[in-house]
């Protein structure tokens, strides 16, 4: 029994001693090759639960990010072809995807609105049509005729873009991204950081002459005036209607026919209807509002809106923005008597003028107090 009990711990000895010497690589495919079975049923579970995890929550909010981070230029805008209730909107951008990703996007309705309106008010809504996105692409919609939404709302940002250096375009929209078989919802919601007009700093009346005597429809004055937009949006207004004054003496009006205000200068025709009668009565305020300016050869000339209308309609979205709006410019005073004594060419007309110089009454002999 002894040499039994001896043999058999001999024995068992040398199990222990066999199974001591497999490797953790060998003991790690022993233990598979007997649990199997089990890691391949949890194996099952686990990607029943995981894969649509991964599928529904994990890669839309994975490709919502993508989005989120990318940024959203806009190279070029237009509103144009206004009426009371419509625009017709362009608008030239980009979605900077990262490289290597491709998608493609549904169509969907880009909806414009300002960020401090609670609740949301969009005041435009812009078709955009499918997308295939590689990369930077761009983003181009061609004359999309659309109705004002919300007119408050667009001539608030209107004059935000009009008045400020700076102002922000929000613009809010939700689509389905297609990722080869898979697809994601996915929102665009950007803040854009864009130039303003700056109220049209740098208007000047490059060029001014008296007519005499006046056409048919009144005009008696013509000149030539500079319009500079700062912004990247081009507007068409149609024809504008100003009002010439001096300082809060309203001297008359002034039309620019079929303004389309492009991004830079605009060199613009004008034309005017100074009431003299008005000029004449007021010379002594005027020349003492006008007194530093005098002094430097020039006169001032202040410019306010009065009515847009295009295509025969009043735009009141546009008016309601312009009508706030003052600009001033100076005009060298020998330049205009210049310009118009070359415009009367000699003749009757020099003449008359001439002649009638003597309208200006008594005023003048107290120009030298009012300086």
């Amino acid at each position: 029994k002894k040499e039994e009990a001896l043999a058999s711990g001999t024995d068992l000895e040398h199990v222990e001693t066999v199974d001591s010497t497999l490797s953790r690589k060998q003991k790690t495919q022993k233990h598979l090759r007997r649990f199997w079975v089990c890691y391949f049923i949890a194996g099952i579970i686990f990607s029943a639960i995981f894969l649509p995890i991964f599928f529904t929550l994990i890669i839309p909010a994975i490709a919502q990010r993508i989005v989120d981070d990318t940024e959203l230029p806009v190279y070029n805008a237009e509103i144009t072809d206004p009426d009371p209730s419509h625009v017709t909107f362009s608008i030239d951008t980009a979605l900077n995807m990262p490289k290597g990703i491709k998608a493609r996007t549904d169509p969907f309705t880009l909806r414009l609105f300002n960020r401090a309106t609670k609740p949301f008010k969009p005041y435009i809504g812009v078709e955009m049509r499918e997308f295939s996105l590689n990369g930077p692409t761009r983003l181009t919609v061609i004359n999309h005729h659309t109705e004002v939404l919300e007119e408050d709302e667009f001539v608030a940002v209107l004059s935000e873009a009009v008045y400020s250096k700076e102002f922000i375009m929000s613009a809010r929209g939700a689509t389905t991204g297609h990722l080869g078989a898979l697809k994601a919802g996915l929102t665009l919601d950007k803040d854009v950081r864009l130039k303003g007009l700056d109220k049209l700093s740098g208007f000047a009346i490059e060029s001014a002459r008296l007519v005499y005597p006046a056409e048919e429809d009144g005009t008696n004055l013509r000149g030539r005036a500079n319009l500079p937009n700062h912004s990247v949006v081009g507007f068409a207004l149609g024809n504008v209607t100003l009002n010439l004054k001096s300082e809060d003496i309203m001297l008359g009006f002034a039309d620019i026919d079929n303004v389309f205000l492009k991004p830079g200068n605009n060199s613009v025709d004008l034309r005017g209807r100074i009431d003299i009668p008005t000029v004449l009565d007021n010379i002594v305020p005027i020349m003492a509002q006008q007194g530093d300016v005098l002094r430097k050869g020039n006169i001032r000339l202040s410019a306010s809106g009065n009515k847009t209308v295009y295509h025969g309609k009043h735009i009141p979205f546009f008016e309601r923005v312009l009508n706030n709006l003052t600009l001033q410019a100076e005009l060298p005073i020998m330049t205009v008597l210049l310009d118009t004594l070359k415009g009367l060419g000699g003749g009757k007309g020099l003449a008359d003028m001439l002649k009638n110089v003597g309208d200006l009454g008594n005023g003048l002999s107290d120009l030298t107090d009012a300086l």
